[in-house]
């Protein structure tokens, strides 16, 4: 018998069918039963506590496919997600610097661009953080493209201020730099906060797929949370090789572990996004350019994944860069089958019609980002109607915290309006409402092996839902980047705001 009915709600199920019910019973960490009021109610235990919904939008918790969380863990930060001016970004970053204790830097490390203001767009002075922050330094990543500083900065730096007030760089050089930021306080209290974060955004499940610079020491604070039964997001993880690591070594540690020995809460499930940089680390405008070398390490690396077992994602962006993917999947696909591991490209905007055929026979996944919305005038646009309607298995994530925001509702809006928070229009075939909720949810849950757990609000799975302060499905297009949740609900229990 349920001890928790939610009732007078809109249930968007997100089931196969995209059902609309009144009601759900959760019991523990499950949801029991799905329907009416009435068919609802009767599931309930008689001592049961009943809340009545008030008519509010309840949907599944969002999974994002591709998503940094541990970065954000590395320092305590002001995100800039989705902020739309110039003036409310000072504002956000004021009082986040009054906030701070002694010896803590102000930092923000990306998951934004001036391209998303609306209005003035001119990058950061030093004098304004010189003022927002006196005599604490200031570094305010704009996405991977360039940061702004301040006076405090360049000296406990010892950069000349002669050399200017904006730092670029790229992703390894940002990256590098902030590996250098001194230490912001205990880790697990970094963690936390970050997840609170998250759970205020409407994530409940994260995909992180590494990334430069990461380690199995960069993730230690959060298993230990997770063995503790701490975690309020679940966070699924990677194998994945540094830029220079030698590829007989990784492969080595492909061969010495073993995909899917966690638990729903902290689980590794895949090899990727990087094992071989030289043969599929790619940007837009630049495929990459291996060597036969670089292509026998990767085949290498490869079929010691299918040896073991093992999923792997591959970051991998344009047209030439996918087709060499693809061959070397499919040479992994002659010494043993790969559908049922799901191997999966990710943000592969470069995707054509004939790619997408050559995935489909091999059962592969895409994992698709919504980047472009903070900057369009450089960043990739995924080809979200080409995907939808080619029958291949994809979902949809944002490649946060710093190449991009991490709001889950501002990429659904992105997917349903096309355009960028700066105004651009990036998509003339958008989704609609429910292809993009779907591909946020249920089509995630599948990609991650999940879907006897999560991605819909349905009897047996997990009971990870959103009460919202908005219907998603009728409120106004430019309304749905707005949508917060009243309340988050992971495994059963409220982890953010309250029910009614």
């Amino acid at each position: 018998m349920a001890a928790l009915v939610l009732v007078n709600g809109k249930i968007v199920t997100v089931d196969e069918q995209f059902a609309i019910r009144q009601a759900v019973a959760i019991e523990g960490e499950r949801i029991t039963a799905v329907g009416d009021d009435a068919v609802v109610l009767a599931r309930a235990a008689p001592e049961a506590r009943v809340i009545d919904l008030g008519g509010a939008t309840v949907i599944p918790g969002l999974i994002d496919n591709h998503n940094h969380f541990v970065r954000a863990t590395e320092h305590t930060e002001v995100r800039l997600d989705g902020v739309r001016t110039r003036a409310e970004t000072l504002d956000l970053l004021a009082r986040g610097a009054a906030g701070l204790h002694d010896g803590q830097w102000l930092l923000t490390l990306g998951g934004w661009h001036e391209e998303q203001w609306t209005g003035d767009r001119r990058e950061l002075t030093l004098a304004e953080l010189d003022a927002i922050a006196p005599g604490r330094p200031a570094f305010i990543q704009a996405g991977y493209d360039h940061a702004a500083v301040n006076t405090a900065w360049l000296d406990a730096t010892n950069v000349p201020a002669a050399a200017g007030t904006r730092v670029a760089g790229g992703m390894v050089a940002l990256n590098q730099a902030a590996a250098g930021f001194p230490d912001s306080g205990d880790p697990e209290t970094r963690v936390r906060d970050t997840v609170a974060y998250y759970n205020s955004l409407g994530l409940t499940t994260v995909f992180d797929p590494g990334g430069v610079g990461m380690s199995d020491a960069s993730y230690a604070p959060v298993q230990a949370l997770a063995e503790r039964g701490e975690l309020t997001l679940r966070v699924l993880t990677t194998l994945g090789a540094g830029l220079d690591e030698p590829a007989a070594a990784f492969a080595g540690r492909v061969r010495a572990n073993v995909p899917f020995q966690g638990d729903q809460w902290y689980d590794r499930i895949a090899v990727g996004e990087i094992y071989s940089a030289a043969f599929h680390w790619d940007h837009a405008g630049s495929p990459p350019h291996p060597s036969a070398a670089d292509i026998a390490a990767a085949t290498g690396i490869l079929a010691s994944a299918t040896l073991t077992g093992w999923p792997v994602q591959t970051h991998s962006v344009t047209t030439e860069g996918l087709g060499l993917v693809l061959d070397a999947y499919e040479r992994a696909e002659k010494e043993r089958p790969i559908r049922a591991l799901r191997w999966s490209l990710t943000h592969a905007e470069g995707i054509t019609p004939a790619l997408i055929e050559r995935a489909r026979r091999l059962g592969v996944t895409v994992q698709l980002r919504s980047a472009s919305v903070i900057r369009a005038s450089r960043a990739p646009v995924a080809p979200l109607r080409l995907l939808q309607d080619s029958g291949l298995s994809w979902g949809l994530g944002t490649d946060g915290t710093r190449a991009a925001q991490i709001n889950p509702f501002v990429s659904l809006w992105w997917a349903v309006t096309g355009r960028s928070l700066g105004g651009a229009r990036l998509l003339d075939a958008p989704l609609t409402r429910e292809e993009a909720l779907i591909a946020h949810t249920r089509n995630n849950a599948q990609l991650m092996f999940r879907e006897n757990y999560l991605g819909s609000i349905r009897p047996g799975l997990l009971a990870d839902l959103l009460v919202l302060d908005r219907d998603y499905l009728t409120v106004p297009d430019d309304e749905i980047k707005d949508i917060r949740p009243t309340a988050t609900m992971v495994g059963g229990r409220v982890v953010h705001g309250a029910l009614p």
